[in-house]
């Protein structure tokens, strides 16, 4: 018989490179970042715990609900060991074009997209050291993918996770009810000395009592009055009305909302936000009441944090009539302000047990190897990239995430290492290398992924079971005469017989 050849090994396959040395302690933490550093006392993963994993991953694994996400990987190997990534989950809407137990290979076309990219991009001319994924949720897809990675010699020394759900305040107090002698309540009493601005995000639960005056939920300014950030509440004759402003250096932005609020003693949730881009939003209750566009605030240190009361000017002391005049009345509880944009959902800390459980057992997975950041928003991470290259991303991906990002493009760039790729498959946003001083968009065409996509924004009625291949140029007028024209046809057919 004809001797067969040796198996040559995967095409993809390269010999391992010097690895860049991980952070340490040394490394300072930036600006809306958090390191998660892995538990000493606990040991290694040996590469006979990390067989036993992989060898228990399920292509296709059944549909496991948790807290809204879908959980891929079970609490126990198969070995019958607890499965060190089991807190590990991903999308779970079952309409979702790439969820995992409807359409397995939607997800394996989208992860060999990204693995033959990097082969193809990456070298030891042009290393890959800092991976960054964006709206990662509970980090099962970016597992796979580093593991992924891990097998062709690109495993990286630095993986960033920009998600909202990392994202902690910076200042939480219980509130009180105002007025009351002392004036309103000094946020500087809790410490607080960082920067607020270009993001910034403030919540309270508030009680309104009947006003006697405009008055102030909060002001937050510098020394000269400038700079502020503020929310006034109107009077007598402004029942329910509400405006939340940004002074920019000689510069007001203001964002006025009617009818929101009545004296009593009924309790409503109040969020106001400002994005990178200077979007302006409130939320009431969980749901968005108003949106405007503005600049941005200045990162600065503000010397002015009060709840309850304006910051006291030449033309209006502390103590004067008019200033004790303008104090908010009613109760201001459970207040948090955030040095970066929040959802309506991180005011009431939803999800924060299974993020931290999901990020620090992805910490202890790649103990040694990796080491795991987290930026509660996009803009916050571009701007610690843009001042620190340590941070910038050789890789960056947004895999599955449908919602639309402010500003998503310009903050990506601004991400991207001299030579980053950036990936986007699901979802808005454009694909970029960057190249010298510039950027080139990357076709990011993932064939399973398309038809998947195209086939969930279909009008219902085409997914029927019609002859023929479905009309996707479908037109209600056209089908309006189709209907009108079979009607009349039933009706000669009966008088026929």
């Amino acid at each position: 018989p004809r001797r067969q050849p040796p198996p040559s090994p995967p095409p993809q396959l390269r010999p391992s490179r010097e690895r860049k040395p991980l952070d340490g302690q040394e490394v300072h933490i930036p600006r809306g970042a958090r390191r998660w550093w892995p538990d000493e006392s606990i040991p290694r993963v040996t590469e006979a715990l990390r067989e036993d994993v992989h060898t228990s991953v399920s292509r296709q694994p059944p549909r496991n609900d948790f807290s809204s996400w879908q959980m891929p990987f079970s609490p126990m190997l198969r070995s019958g060991r607890r499965n060190p990534i089991c807190a590990l989950g991903e999308c779970g809407d079952p309409t979702c074009p790439s969820y995992r137990p409807k359409r397995p290979e939607v997800r394996e076309a989208v992860e060999k997209f990204v693995l033959e990219k990097c082969v193809s991009y990456f070298s030891s001319d042009n290393p890959l050291d800092t991976y960054a994924s964006i709206g990662c949720g509970l980090l099962a897809q970016d597992w796979i993918l580093l593991e992924k990675l891990r097998r062709v010699g690109l495993l990286p020394a630095r993986a960033i996770f920009v998600e909202l759900r990392t994202a902690r305040p910076v200042i939480k107090c219980e509130g009180a009810e105002l007025p009351r002698a002392g004036g309103g309540i000094n946020l500087r009493q809790t410490g607080f000395m960082g920067h607020l601005g270009p993001e910034f995000a403030f919540s309270a639960h508030v009680t309104f009592n009947h006003p006697t005056a405009e008055s102030t939920l909060f002001e937050f300014c510098n020394d000269n009055g400038a700079d502020t950030i503020f929310v006034r509440v109107g009077g007598p004759g402004a029942l329910g009305r509400l405006n939340f402003g940004i002074c920019v250096e000689d510069q007001c932005y203001s964002l006025p909302v009617e009818d929101c609020w009545t004296p009593g003693n009924e309790t409503h949730k109040f969020l106001f936000t400002c994005g990178g881009t200077g979007v302006l939003r409130i939320y009431l209750d969980g749901e968005t009441i108003a949106t405007a566009s503005a600049r941005p605030p200045n990162a600065l240190v503000r010397s002015t944090l009060l709840v309850g009361q304006p910051a006291p000017t030449a033309e209006n002391p502390r103590g004067s009539a008019t200033y004790s005049g303008s104090a908010f009345r009613g109760l201001v509880s459970k207040i948090q302000v955030w040095d970066h944009e929040v959802d309506w959902l991180c005011t009431e800390s939803m999800f924060t047990c299974e993020v931290d459980r999901a990020y620090s057992q992805m910490s202890q997975w790649f103990s040694g190897e990796c080491a795991i950041w987290t930026f509660g928003t996009l803009a916050a991470y571009a701007a610690v990239a843009k001042s620190d290259p340590r941070f910038a991303a050789d890789l960056l991906v947004k895999i599955d995430v449908h919602d639309e990002l402010d500003g998503y493009d310009d903050f990506v760039c601004e991400a991207l290492g001299p030579r980053g790729l950036s990936l986007v498959l699901g979802g808005p946003g454009t694909s970029w290398c960057r190249q010298g001083g510039g950027w080139c968009r990357v076709d990011n065409s993932c064939d399973i992924l398309d038809r998947a996509e195209e086939k969930t924004k279909m009008p219902w009625a085409l997914l029927g079971s019609f002859p023929g291949e479905p009309d996707r140029h479908f037109s209600v007028e056209g089908s309006a005469a189709a209907c009108r024209q079979s009607a009349a046809h039933r009706a000669r057919r009966r008088r026929e017989h």
